[in-house]
């Protein structure tokens, strides 16, 4: 058999399911082919699932990312004794789920993948999930971060288990910075400093842009906004456009514009395709970035430096509240899947492997995986670090910077809108960034009213105040 036909051979096992990941990689590095290229494969779905699925076995379902990106779930599922399969969700949607809890079944036992301000309540009000509560210990309750845990809970019900924690800071390429006559190993404390700093980088000329940012108002506009104030959500838990902290945050947006690329405020999509940002910060086109660490971890990878990358937690200006935005990406419970005692030793394991978090904290080129810094949210791993830290860790000390961010963050309030609050919001205070609209207040009204309009459009009443 010729080298091609071998190739040939292994992507049609592969696209069959017949080869799990850690054999898929073994072949593939034994025929030249590289393991980005393999993880490409897995990414979009040529890989079908690890392992087939038994009869009666304990059957979990992962978005597609969070298997890319943290491969070592696979090893707890055969620990555990647990399929593990790619999900059939983008963007965010929970249809199939949905429509088979309305069948009362479910395919799988659990879900990992849910964004709680994104899909908690939708879950919750459709029954397609019910609580942890009845099948996790006090102990592990505790456990957990206290402002992860209450991001995960609704009505006083615990619905989604943290498991990667995201927090938005900012970032930036020291390289880019010394050579700009800044000290690289100085975080701007201000969003003034940003600033001062992006356009420092810009005039040097040693990148065309003093940084960049994500347009997404969960990626910049409310990151920038708790930086300020937290106290910027309704009671039914829209975001208040209007606020005075809202405004101020556009307005450092503004003067963030001059200093980006032109195509900045660009659409994308709400799934982690190609991003204007993340492809300027890997071509080492900025020198500032603020995002969740995942993004420039990810990016910085691409350099041929990687350790030239320095994060800290976001700036605030004089007098703020000096938060920012986090969330976790967990798992919940489907109301008519079966093992539910079995999905919580798996996701306590999950939780506690430590191979998972050295994936995440320093990646594994055997793998085609990079770091992405989403880290645990157990208290008793990061005690366990304190007390006699792995090398990885040592190594890496910015996941203290990351965690310790934690403390003054907030999650953003979750709504029966979901996305869609966003998504009528967003073209409206972009008309502020874009010229077509002269001051940031009447933009972010404008805004607000759309967010308002579409919350009587699905609820039937007004929003409260």
């Amino acid at each position: 058999m010729t080298e091609n036909e071998q190739i040939g051979e292994l992507f049609r096992d592969a696209y069959a399911g017949r080869l799990g990941r850690r054999d898929l990689f073994k072949k593939a590095a034994a025929l030249g082919i590289s393991a980005s290229a393999v993880a490409g494969m897995a990414r979009f779905g040529l890989v079908k699932s690890a392992y087939a699925a038994e009869e009666g076995k304990p059957s979990v379902t992962f978005y597609n990312w969070m298997l890319t990106l943290h491969p070592n779930i696979y090893d707890v599922g055969d620990d555990t004794g647990v399929n593990i399969e790619v999900a059939p969700t983008q963007n965010f949607g929970n249809d199939r789920f949905i429509a088979e809890a309305k069948e009362q079944k479910s395919t799988w036992d659990m879900y990992g993948g849910v964004t709680p301000f994104l899909e908690m309540i939708g879950l919750v009000a459709t029954e397609t999930i019910e609580p942890w509560d009845p099948y996790v210990t006090d102990e592990l309750k505790n456990d957990f971060f206290p402002a992860t845990l209450a991001e995960g809970s609704y009505n006083n019900a615990f619905y989604v288990w943290p498991l990667l924690l995201d927090i938005c800071v900012q970032a930036w390429n020291a390289d880019l910075v010394q050579k700009a006559g800044l000290d690289p190993t100085v975080a701007p404390k201000t969003w003034d400093e940003f600033i001062a700093n992006s356009k420092k980088v810009q005039d040097s000329k040693v990148a065309p842009y003093g940084c960049t940012f994500d347009n997404r108002d969960w990626r910049s506009l409310i990151p920038i906004t708790h930086s300020i104030s937290t106290d910027v959500y309704t009671p039914d838990g829209l975001f208040r456009y209007n606020s005075d902290a809202a405004v101020a945050a556009l307005e450092i947006m503004k003067q963030l514009m001059p200093l980006t690329s032109a195509d900045v405020l660009a659409a994308a999509g709400v799934d982690n395709t190609v991003l204007v940002d993340e492809a300027a910060f890997a071509a080492q086109q900025a020198g500032y970035y603020f995002k969740y660490q995942n993004a420039p971890l990810r990016n910085a990878a691409l350099w041929p430096d990687p350790s030239k990358l320095m994060m800290a937690k976001l700036p605030a200006p004089e007098g703020g509240a000096g938060g920012s935005v986090f969330w976790d990406t967990g798992a919940v419970l489907f109301k008519y899947g079966a093992n539910k005692p079995k999905a919580v030793e798996f996701l306590t394991a999950v939780s506690k492997d430590q191979r998972v978090w050295k994936n995440t904290v320093v990646g594994n080129p055997d793998e085609g995986t990079t770091p992405v810094g989403q880290l645990p949210v157990l208290q008793s791993v990061w005690a366990g670090w304190d007390a006699a830290p792995p090398d990885w860790i040592t190594a890496n000390q910015w996941v203290y910077a990351i965690k310790d961010s934690l403390a003054t963050s907030q999650a953003i309030a979750p709504s029966i809108l979901s996305i869609g609050q966003f998504d009528v919001a967003r073209p409206l205070w972009h008309q502020y960034l874009s010229g077509e609209v002269a001051d940031a207040k009447t933009a972010l009204q404008n805004a607000y009213d759309a967010v308002r309009t579409e919350f009587k459009k699905q609820t039937g009443k007004d929003a409260a105040e």
